[in-house]
Parts: structure tokens; C-alpha cells; sequence
């Protein structure tokens, strides 16, 4: 194929994909777009009225972002409220749970990265820590290996989980899913949403 006819194949795609199917991949899998598939995309979009804000998150995927710009979508994310208590008297933050649950020859390890306000981080930073000291220990041998990994982790996540400021597990949050913080930054409900998965 020729570039025209790569472009011709792009094109066809998209105009083949339903409205959420566009809108998802160019929120969260837009990364990577050359400049020629952003305009099919954003032709598309437009044809289909479904808002300039869709373009926005498609091109901060493909765009350097200022460490203001960043800052101001980390700052969307903290004023929202806490999916797990709905309090919004603290701003939020995030922290990365650790879970290791042992039966002899089997072990479970779990990882977690959750957004909430930084009560509802200490619970879950404390269930995390408890259950992994109580069960962790009981197999052989990767509840032996993985147990302190994730005691460590659990401790050093929760010394974050009542900064002042954006913590670094926030801001990959954010990071993992800026074409949807920029599409839909002024849509709160829609923000609500994406911090909840």
C-alpha cells in the first residue's frame, strides 16, 4: 500500500467505528497518532458532532505537556469527591495498595492504585497491611519472598497518602488517562466517573 491508500484504509476505519468506539480510542488510546491520522480523527469527530473536547484529550495525548498544564489536571482530580466516602472536605490523592494472601502452594498477589480522600487512603493502606501480615506469610515459598515486598510497599505508599500536595501515585493516575482529564475537565460527573474505576 502507498500512503494514500494507508490513509484512505485509516479513514475508512474510523468512519466504521460507533460513536463510544471512536470517542474511547481517542481519549485513552489516541498516543501515537501521526499528525496525518489526528486530522482523520478529528474530521470524524466534528462530522459527527461529538465536541471539540473529544480532540482536546486526543491531541494532550500527543503533545508535551507543561508542568502547569499537568499541575492543572492533577488539581481537577484533588478538587473532585472521594469515590469511596463521597466526602469533599479533603482534596484528594492516591496510593498503591499491596496484597499478598498465601494457602500453602498457592499465593496471591495484588496491586492496586486507589484515588480517594486521604481518611479512605489510610483504610485502605491499613486492610492492606493487615491482611497482608496476618495471610501473606502462608506459602511456599513466594508468600516467604512477596510478603515483606508488599509490607514495604504498603508503608512507603501510606507516608504519601496525606501530602499537601499532588503525590507521585496521582500523578501517574492522571498521566495513564490525560486524554480523558483534558476531554472531559469541565464535565465533573464525567471526572467522578474516571476516578472511580
Amino acid at each position: 500500500m502507498n500512503p494514500q491508500e494507508d490513509l484512505q484504509f485509516v479513514k475508512q476505519t474510523y468512519e466504521r467505528m460507533s460513536d463510544e468506539e471512536l470517542v474511547r480510542i481517542s481519549t485513552t488510546d489516541a498516543q501515537g497518532f501521526t499528525p496525518e491520522t489526528q486530522e482523520i480523527v478529528k474530521a470524524e469527530v466534528q462530522k459527527r458532532g461529538l465536541g471539540a473536547n473529544i480532540v482536546d484529550g486526543m491531541k494532550a495525548q500527543n503533545k508535551p505537556m507543561s508542568a502547569d498544564d499537568f499541575d492543572a489536571l492533577g488539581n481537577l482530580a484533588r478538587g473532585l469527591d472521594c469515590p469511596a466516602c463521597g466526602s469533599s472536605a479533603q482534596p484528594l490523592n492516591a496510593t498503591l495498595t499491596a496484597e499478598v494472601q498465601s494457602y500453602i502452594f498457592l499465593t496471591r498477589y495484588n496491586k492496586k492504585l486507589k484515588v480517594a480522600c486521604p481518611d479512605c487512603l489510610d483504610k485502605a493502606s491499613n486492610k492492606a497491611l493487615l491482611t497482608t501480615a496476618l495471610l501473606g506469610w502462608w506459602g511456599i515459598p513466594w508468600g516467604l519472598i512477596r510478603t515483606p515486598v508488599a509490607l514495604y510497599r504498603n508503608f512507603k505508599s501510606k507516608q504519601s497518602n496525606r501530602l499537601e500536595e499532588t503525590n507521585n501515585y496521582l500523578r501517574a493516575f492522571v498521566l495513564a488517562r490525560v486524554g480523558l482529564f483534558e476531554a472531559y475537565k469541565h464535565n465533573k460527573e464525567k471526572l467522578q466517573q474516571i476516578i472511580s474505576k
